[in-house]
């Protein structure tokens, strides 16, 4: 009689484990598809509210800045406009916005002396990387005005040079004209 008393008792806690087990399999499917549902809809909604000039970042990591949004039978097209402006080296690609990851809203960091980040809540590191900044960028145009101000004395005593020349050049062509005379 124990036996089968003991085998009720383990045939009942494997019934248990076993509606335990499928209704979590069911609640993490459940979960999982709204949670994809949401993702799904932000992505539409950000698809949805691209406009030209908006800065973003594709699936495959290019940075670009939307130029143009066409609308096909295939879904929306945008072009993009990638590369670095200062140094001229633009390109354009033509992507569906399927690819597109999201928006742009990478900063740059900005760096202390020692390298370390600087906090943008932190004002006053920002403050004095301003003021250093400042103290580098005055110093440099003063080294500049010096070298124009050499480079203006340079200058005028090679033009007095050349009217000093001239005026020699034409005393020897008199002297030349004068002398065959």
């Amino acid at each position: 009689m124990f036996n089968l008393l003991g085998a009720e008792t383990n045939q009942i806690g494997n019934i248990i484990l076993m509606v335990v087990l499928v209704l979590l399999l069911v609640g993490y499917i459940i979960f999982g598809m709204r949670s994809r549902k949401k993702n799904q809809e932000k992505a539409m909604q950000m698809l949805n509210d691209l406009k030209t000039g908006d800065k973003i970042v594709t699936n495959a990591g290019v940075y670009g800045e939307i130029v143009s949004i066409k609308e096909t039978n295939m879904g929306k097209v945008v072009t993009i406009k990638t590369g670095d402006e200062e140094t001229k080296k633009i390109s354009y690609l033509t992507i569906n916005a399927s690819v597109i990851l999201g928006i742009d809203e990478k900063k740059d960091l900005i760096l202390d002396k020692d390298g370390n980040v600087i906090d943008d809540e932190d004002t006053s590191a920002k403050e004095e990387l301003k003021k250093e900044v400042l103290k580098e960028s005055a110093s440099i145009s003063n080294n500049k005005k010096e070298e124009e101000k050499t480079s203006e004395k340079a200058d005028e005593e090679k033009k007095e040079d050349e009217e000093e020349n001239e005026i020699i050049n034409k005393i020897k062509n008199k002297n030349k004209t004068s002398k065959s005379k």
